[in-house]
């Protein structure tokens, strides 16, 4: 039972991040419109299909990476905390 919870924790701290991200990141960059400019040349030759799972990778991989990125920053943080609170206390 306490399994079940904890992946259901984990999984609302997951979405919670996610959504954090998404409201934190824009996607009107111009790295994020080169992206877009090449998939539109490739979907001239390559199947829709292939050309939908290649872009899932790419978004399930920065997703991943973003995720990453927010926690070490978050571990990072509580790091800096806890030398501050010992140099208070």
């Amino acid at each position: 039972m306490s399994n079940l919870m904890g992946n259901k924790s984990d999984k609302l701290r997951n979405y919670t991040i996610i959504a954090r991200l998404d409201d934190a990141i824009p996607l009107n960059t111009d790295e994020w419109v080169s992206v877009e400019r090449f998939l539109n040349q490739i979907s001239e030759f390559v199947p829709t299909s292939l050309l939908s799972s290649l872009t899932e990778c790419i978004i399930a991989y920065a997703d991943d990476q973003a995720r990453r990125g927010y926690l070490l920053g978050q571990e990072d943080l509580a790091i800096e905390m806890r030398k501050r609170a010992s140099r208070i206390a």
